[in-house]
């Protein structure tokens, strides 16, 4: 395949797809398309490039590419920190919340051939001692329909086995020939159905994916283009219910637009939680005359909540003027930002920076406003010079790791990583972060912790 026709290809992939396919994988893209030529009875690559930019229906084409550039992989207990959140914090919290209604609504999206799915019913039979009462709904989708087959059998082979304890094993499957037959109170609380995330619409009453207390969707959204994961996520949050909590694997909603969602840092992962309230302002709060000037102590500035995307992040403090008129500046910019009018935001934030360069926090906002944008390039400048111009932005270091991890350059990531904990090392244990809401710096630091040990 000629160098013209493989960017043609990765680009319409993109686009009509919602795929991402990155220039590494471009052996693989080229037995892909070989293959799919090959399925279509076509005659070319050419070929293949008109259906993928024609008016054709190209869901099915969708799951077929789906199938080839994604792994499949999965396994019981997947990640054994984020189940362990799940069983010690999450799910306690939604039953207490919901104990009222005694209901509860959980999806398992991308669930592949049903392990994750089916992790969630076992957690639940651990944690209750009478279901009897509750009306659980679980559903798991994916898209798929031979894997959701293979889900509903409920039948699994030792590799599905790595992540669960031989006690749990043997308590919910029996041993069948060479293979292992989940349990049928287990099996029958789950329901599968096939589904794709781009094409269809949700909520989706007639599925019943709507209502939800819980949404997982782990390991997908790195094989997506930012445009699709924008729409994707939206979808997520319309489904959930007010306080409902989304999870992904670590790091895939980084740099994406998060609408209603709220992000919930834990030492083992972090969550998005729905919410329509938005954020108060802080308080009026010093203002310093040089942009190194020392850094207000946490415990005398209200701090903002944690956000990974400008249309959410409430305004910080505002350091680095010597003028009063600056403050209020920056809280018209943070608030363009949240209501969504983001030429506005960026507007604001030039005009503060034509008056004084060194102001941190409008660099760092632009930032914000260029990851939603998904300009990648512009976001890593950007955050470099937040961090030239104000040494102490903790959250400047942590966004540029995130990016970084990104990438897939593990060492710069640790790099930044490992200097955001320095600095949260300096503040108090119990002391809230800014742009990180309710959680503390022991919490921050021990999630940072969490993505140190995992590096490859």
């Amino acid at each position: 395949m000629e160098e013209t026709s493989l960017n043609l290809t990765r680009t319409l992939i993109a686009s009509r797809i919602g795929l991402l396919v990155r220039e590494q994988d471009d052996t693989l893209l080229r037995k892909m398309v070989a293959e799919r030529v090959r399925a279509l009875n076509l005659s070319s690559t050419e070929q293949y490039c008109q259906f993928l930019g024609s008016d054709a229906d190209i869901r099915r084409e969708r799951k077929e590419l789906t199938t080839l550039l994604s792994t499949g992989e999965t396994y019981f207990f997947r990640d054994r920190e984020q189940h362990v959140l799940l069983q010690d914090v999450i799910l306690p919290e939604l039953l207490e919340r919901r104990k009222a209604e005694r209901s509860l609504r959980i999806w398992c999206a991308a669930c592949s051939s049903g392990e994750e799915a089916y992790s969630l019913p076992i957690l639940l039979d651990e944690l209750m001692t009478d279901q009897s009462r509750w009306n659980i709904f679980i559903i798991g989708t994916d898209i798929n329909q031979d894997f959701i087959e293979k889900a509903r059998q409920g039948i699994y082979t030792e590799w599905s086995f790595r992540g669960m304890s031989d006690a749990r094993r043997q308590r919910y499957f029996h041993p069948h020939k060479n293979t292992w037959v989940l349990d049928g109170a287990i099996r029958n609380r789950v329901t599968f159905r096939a589904g794709d995330l781009v094409a269809d619409e949700f909520p989706d009453y007639a599925s019943g994916l709507y209502g939800m207390d819980l949404s997982l969707c782990r390991n997908m959204f790195i094989y997506m283009e930012p445009h699709i994961v924008f729409r994707i996520a939206d979808k997520f949050t319309e489904t959930l219910n007010e306080g409902g909590i989304l999870v992904t694997g670590h790091g895939e909603l980084y740099a994406h637009h998060l609408g209603k969602l709220r992000t919930r840092v834990f030492p083992a992962s972090i969550v998005y939680q729905k919410g329509a309230t938005p954020f108060a302002l802080p308080a009026p709060v010093q203002v310093f005359e040089t942009p190194h000037a020392a850094p207000i102590k946490p415990a005398a500035a209200k701090p903002a909540t944690r956000k990974t995307n400008a249309a959410e992040a409430s305004p910080p403090a505002v350091v680095a003027t010597g003028k009063e008129t600056a403050v209020t500046e920056m809280e018209m910019a943070w608030q363009y930002a949240n209501q969504g009018q983001r030429d506005k935001a960026a507007k604001v934030c030039g005009e503060i920076i034509a008056k004084n360069p060194l102001i941190a926090e409008a660099h760092y906002l632009l930032a914000l406003l260029a990851q939603e944008r998904g300009e990648f390039t512009e976001v890593k400048s950007l955050l470099k010079k937040v961090i030239y111009l104000d040494p102490s932005f903790i959250a400047a270091y942590l966004d540029l790791g995130d990016l970084y991890a990104r990438e897939g350059d593990d060492a710069r990531a640790g790099k930044m990583r490992a200097t955001a904990r320095d600095l949260l090392q300096t503040l108090p244990g119990d002391s809230q972060v800014k742009f990180y809401g309710v959680s503390t710096v022991n919490a921050v630091l021990q999630y940072i912790e969490h993505l140190l040990s995992i590096r490859h």
